[in-house]
Order: structure tokens, then C-alpha cells, then sequence
């Protein structure tokens, strides 16, 4: 029992030093700017397949089309295409060159319909793909 406590105190040791709006992933970036975040990030989650929008307050939103798997855990099953993966980004400035790049991501229902679009959040056991993506950018900007 005292393992699993551990375990479980250590697992969300990290995102505990966070603002609440960075535990899903997020990554630090130092000496860079804005724009050169953008592009790093528009190049890795395309690479992975993403396409990219841009928010009115200028924040990228990256989508794609959901795996099969998601299909049908997330009810789209019934119509071909209908989930959609969605992963919004949000830069951060921080201390004076310093930003805290972050994102969340979502199962989307009828992606692009005004009256039946429904984003369904994923949780932080669910993180791990998008923090490899973050790790990727900011390795990307370090070189």
C-alpha cells in the first residue's frame, strides 16, 4: 500500500510545480522568441500529421483526423471521420526571454460544426504523446 502511495505522490511530482493551466504538457523555452516557437511548433505537429489554425488570439490549434481506436471510444464510430484529435497551444512569457510553451488536447465530435461540435478533453495519464511533441520543439530550439 505505501508503494502505491508513493508511486502516485511521485508520478504528479512534476506537474505539481506548475500552474494548473501547464499539467496536461508544457516544456520551458529560454532565448527564444515567440515566432521562433511557432514555427518550431507548426513544424513538429505537422510533421506528426497535424494541420494547423490559428486562434483570433493568436494561439495555434493543431487537428487531425482521430485514429480508429478513438473512433470508437469516442462515439464516432457510427459516421466515418467524425473525431477529430485537437491540441491547443498557448505561449507563456515568462521572466525576460523565458517561455513556458503548453498545450491540451481534446477528442472532437463533428469537428467544424457550429450546432453538434463537441470537445471532449483528455486527462493527464493521457499526456504522454503531446509532452514527447513539446520535448521535440524545444529540442528542435535548442540546437
Amino acid at each position: 500500500m505505501s508503494l502505491l502511495l508513493a508511486l502516485l505522490a511521485c508520478g504528479g511530482c512534476r506537474s505539481l510545480n506548475q500552474p494548473a493551466s501547464a499539467s496536461f504538457a508544457s516544456v520551458v523555452i529560454v532565448n527564444r522568441t515567440v515566432e521562433e516557437i511557432r514555427l518550431a511548433a507548426t513544424a513538429v505537429f505537422t510533421e506528426a500529421g497535424y494541420e494547423t489554425f490559428h486562434t483570433a488570439k493568436g494561439d495555434l490549434v493543431f487537428e487531425k483526423e482521430g485514429t480508429k481506436m478513438n473512433q470508437i471510444a469516442h462515439g464516432g464510430w457510427l459516421e466515418d471521420g467524425s473525431v477529430r484529435e485537437r491540441v491547443r497551444t498557448e505561449i507563456v512569457s515568462l521572466l525576460a526571454g523565458t517561455h513556458r510553451l503548453q498545450c491540451k488536447a481534446y477528442m472532437v465530435r463533428h469537428s467544424g460544426d457550429s450546432f453538434f461540435e463537441e470537445e471532449v478533453p483528455l486527462h493527464k495519464p493521457r499526456s504522454g504523446p503531446y509532452q514527447r511533441y513539446l520535448d521535440q520543439i524545444k529540442k528542435r530550439l535548442e540546437k
